[in-house]
């Protein structure tokens, strides 16, 4: 996560062509001062340090916006069948010593969104203007731990089944949650994924992990109304989901057909074993 933040520099974004006459190009403009807090009743208040953590997490956030135009879409899915899917095979997960949770239908269903849509698998190098296309499929999960939020992918996602992608995500989570995560771990991601589902949360607008260009946030199922393919009105398991994407790379009607693709393939899970 530090190498990441720290290949930024906080440039916020490309430098404008210099003038055909201009001798020199022109310095970009300092940023504003940080103002420091001031409160009327400092009696009521605590301070304390920012752990080195949090501050690097402070800084990726702030790095993050200041360099990235973020926009928020929003898509509803229906998901019974996958909640049917996982509750099939959850035994068997189970007896393999794997805990099977959606988590690894999303990777699984994001893979094949990356290869369809390559824009959301690269990053923008600023200094040079170009686009970088990754061919490789590594997968962030955000893990919330006691000591601060970390992002370990899932290598070579393209690789691996639904049961190998539980698998690592559990053990990823729990070397969060021991501070034993390798930079490795955390270094050369594709696109993350934040659920806050698992807690109650509904759609939210997360913000991009950088260097990547998009971050997909998840969230709750929640029994709703919908009107099913034959135009009929039922109860459907509603799935919440945010996709955060750079404006300066990805369009919305690009973001909503990658969304199409993710809403198909969570929709009707068997469709995942025809993407490989």
């Amino acid at each position: 996560m530090l190498a990441d933040v720290d290949n930024f520099n906080g440039a916020a974004a490309p430098a404008a062509p210099a003038a055909a006459a201009a001798p020199a190009a022109a310095a970009a403009p300092a940023a504003a001062p940080i103002k420091p807090y001031k409160s009327a009743t400092p009696e009521l208040e605590t301070r304390e340090p920012m752990s080195m953590v949090r501050k690097v997490i402070a800084k990726a956030m702030r790095t993050s916006k200041d360099i990235s135009p973020h926009v928020t879409s929003f898509q509803d899915v229906e998901v019974s069948a996958l909640m049917a899917n996982r509750k099939k095979y959850k035994a068997l997960a189970a007896d393999k010593d794997i805990h099977l949770t959606f988590l690894p239908y999303i990777v699984k269903a994001m893979v094949a969104v990356l290869k369809d849509f390559p824009e959301f698998n690269a990053s923008i190098d600023s200094a040079s203007e170009e686009i970088v296309y990754k061919h490789y499929f590594n997968v962030g999960i955000a893990t919330d731990t006691d000591h601060g939020l970390y992002v370990p992918n899932v290598k070579n996602a393209d690789a691996k089944g639904l049961f190998e992608i539980a698998k690592e995500i559990t053990e990823n989570t729990q070397a969060a949650k021991d501070n034993k995560l390798s930079a490795d771990a955390m270094s050369g991601g594709s696109i993350t994924i934040s659920n806050v589902g698992s807690i109650g949360g509904g759609f939210f607008t997360p913000v991009i992990n950088q260097p990547e260009v998009a971050i997909l946030g998840v969230g709750k199922i929640a029994k709703e109304p919908y009107v099913n393919e034959d135009g009929e009105i039922e109860v459907g398991n509603m799935l919440k989901l945010s996709l955060s994407y750079d404006h300066r790379l990805i369009d919305g009607a690009l973001a909503q057909r990658a969304l199409n693709k993710l809403n198909d393939l969570l929709h009707e899970p068997e469709l995942l074993l025809m993407e490989g």
